[in-house]
């Protein structure tokens, strides 16, 4: 089963009638040989003078000053465009991650109290008491994926080597199955291990086990905000792919018939009443960012007609 061109053209005519300008931006730039640079100052518009990203640009909180958790999806687009590590949109996002890091606790708080000042889904809530919001519940995340950054666009960062060592620890400590997130988070810092090493070699061990508890197999499921084939091994590069191979095909051929009719592929998830009218806003924001990752998703496995 291939994506139709007649259902091809529907998701591109509601990224350009619906989608974020950043989502529109880099659909030309990924499929239409369009202009780095207008991806590039689109993501620019998200960051901050302090360096970090804000700006809404992670959709469930709308934060307008940096957070960690924000900064992260900034620097997976930025990666995703292939800046490098002198690019002004790194250096400015790793100092700024510099500056809010908790050497005390060793770990970057995902994003600051002030979050529940402005509209929310529930689960990026700040618990005073706790010291930290509802997603994070593990040291893994968003705290392995920032030191993958720091491996690959600032090597000579003095505390990178401690991370790292902290990093294969907290792994073994996780419980099994891994959750969605904290499997990502490694995953992100996995592919950015440039070098080989005893890390490297164990993370790679511990994720490629732990993938068929973590990953849901069931598609009767697939509705559920779970961790999908998909998720895990978003292309054939994927390390994890083999793993998945005929658990990847029958998600493919799932989303090509999930597709909604006006062309979107719609997110597994709301803020259950919460912001309602923010909520609209946001899932109009995620409905373009799951549409661009589905068609990314789908062109590198070869099935659009």
């Amino acid at each position: 089963m291939k994506l139709t061109q007649d259902n091809w053209d529907a998701a591109k005519s509601f990224i350009f009638s619906q989608a974020r300008p950043l989502e529109q931006k880099l659909f030309n730039y990924h499929f239409e040989n369009g202009s780095k640079e207008d991806a590039v100052n689109e993501l620019i518009s998200f960051q901050n003078n302090d360096g970090g990203f804000g700006n809404c640009l992670e959709p469930d909180f709308r934060l307008e000053i940096s957070s960690p958790m924000a900064t992260t999806v900034g620097l997976q687009i930025a990666a995703d465009l292939q800046l490098g590590k002198n690019h002004p949109v790194i250096t400015k996002a790793l100092s700024y991650l510099e500056s809010v890091y908790d050497d005390q606790k060793i770990i970057w708080h995902a994003v600051p109290p002030e979050i529940n000042e402005v509209p929310h889904a529930p689960w990026w809530h700040f618990d005073h008491e706790k010291g930290f919001c509802g997603v994070q519940a593990t040291w893994a995340n968003p705290n392995a994926e920032i030191i993958g950054y720091f491996h690959l666009f600032k090597q000579e960062e003095p505390l990178l080597g401690k991370w790292t060592k902290m990093a294969g620890e907290e792994l073994s400590k996780l419980p099994r199955p891994l959750g969605k997130h904290d499997f990502l988070c490694y995953s992100r810092l996995l592919h950015n291990l440039s070098t080989y090493s005893e890390t490297k070699q164990y993370i790679y061990s511990a994720l490629s086990q732990a993938v068929h508890e973590t990953v849901c197999k069931d598609p009767s499921r697939w509705n559920e905000y779970v961790a999908k084939p998909l998720d895990a091994a978003p292309d054939p590069s994927s390390p994890f792919f083999e793993h998945l191979k005929k658990d990847i095909t029958l998600q493919l051929d799932y989303e090509i018939k999930s597709q909604h009719e006006k062309g979107y592929w719609q997110p597994a998830w709301s803020w259950f009443g919460h912001y309602e009218e923010t909520w609209k806003k946001a899932e109009i924001e995620w409905r373009g960012i799951n549409t661009l990752s589905m068609l990314r998703s789908l062109a590198a496995y070869e099935k659009i007609e």
